[in-house]
């Protein structure tokens, strides 16, 4: 009899024995679980911060483009410099054209410097847009200064037409008209100096253009068969010296680009 109770204390024993043992193991299941489910909240919350702040600092927001011009009658080689740093590497004299810089969004100076000095010519500064389109003109007859930024509207044209805008950039000029070769009705009306029209429709073609003083019929320059493509978008500008005194490089007449 003694011999029956000691074996049911051992089994009884035993039993609460591995009960303690397997409570322990599944707590610690448990512990484990729950480490790894706080391991993965760490590292999704990193994460998260990582891409924020990637955000945050401009490493996924598209920049802006802007084409450059330069029409300043006189002017030395120019350099330009957004924020204080020197954004172009090619020479930029009167008549220069420089498309496609990317400018990074935010509030940006635009600054023009003689090259190789230090001090700023002229600037203008602006709140550019992520994924915006925009043309910076250097402009006036030197050692006048003028810039001028215009955020550009590159909607598509209607269907089988073209679109372009007429910009006044000679100092001395007076309010022009623009037309297209041929044409008695002008595309463009009364811009004066530092004036850029909105963009209208046009029909392609291979057109000339020519300028005249608002209201008037004479002549004063002309552009000669420029190529008008269906669905494109162009900036035409008035550029130089009406003064019949001036220089044959810098006298009055029409520049064309593609925007």
């Amino acid at each position: 009899m003694l011999q029956l109770l000691g074996l049911l204390r051992l089994g009884w024993y035993n039993l609460k024995h591995m009960k303690q043992l397997k409570t322990k193991s599944m707590k610690r299941k448990q512990s484990l679980v729950q480490i790894s489910k706080t391991l993965g909240l760490l590292v999704l919350t990193a994460l998260l911060l990582v891409a924020c702040k990637k955000d945050k600092d401009g490493g996924t927001t598209p920049s802006a483009k802007v084409n450059l011009m330069i029409s300043s009658p006189g002017a030395t080689e120019l350099s330009l410099f957004l924020n204080g740093t020197k954004s172009t590497t090619s020479a930029l004299n009167y008549n220069s054209v420089v498309k496609n810089l990317s400018v990074t969004p935010g509030t940006v100076e635009f600054s023009f410097k003689k090259k190789d000095v230090t001090e700023v010519l002229d600037k203008i500064s602006a709140n550019v847009k992520s994924s915006g389109t925009y043309t910076l003109i250097f402009a006036d007859k030197s050692p006048k200064t003028a810039v001028i930024l215009v955020e550009d509207d590159l909607t598509s044209p209607t269907a089988e037409k073209a679109k372009i805008r007429f910009a006044n950039l000679s100092p001395d000029a007076p309010a022009l008209d623009l037309y297209v070769v041929g044409k008695t009705d002008a595309v463009v009306t009364n811009k004066t100096f530092k004036q850029v029209s909105a963009f209208v429709n046009i029909d392609p073609g291979a057109l000339g253009f020519e300028i005249k003083e608002n209201g008037k019929t004479e002549v004063l320059a002309t552009l000669t068969k420029f190529t008008i493509e269906k669905g494109k978008i162009y900036t035409i500008w008035a550029r130089g010296l009406k003064d019949p005194a001036a220089a044959d490089a810098v006298k009055l007449g029409i520049e064309a680009m593609t925007n």
